[in-house]
């Protein structure tokens, strides 16, 4: 599988991890919620760095060139 396709698939399962916390924080109540509030927040702003490390790496498979290679 390629580089590109796993972070684009971590970059999914971050919304959904996230979103699934928020909502779990929303129907609980006290302390706990907050907790769970805050960690689906946290984790949803994972998303965004995924999905833009996938297209770097599409864009560097595209070019024949690994992801770490910067010359």
């Amino acid at each position: 599988m390629k580089t590109s396709n796993v972070l684009y698939i971590l970059g999914y399962a971050s919304i959904l991890l996230s979103a699934s916390n928020f909502l779990r924080g929303k129907a609980k109540s006290g302390h706990t919620q907050d907790v769970k509030e805050r960690d689906g927040l946290f984790l949803g702003h994972w998303a965004p760095t995924f999905f833009i490390l996938g297209k770097v790496a599409e864009d560097r498979e595209k070019d024949g060139r690994s992801l770490l290679d910067f010359s």
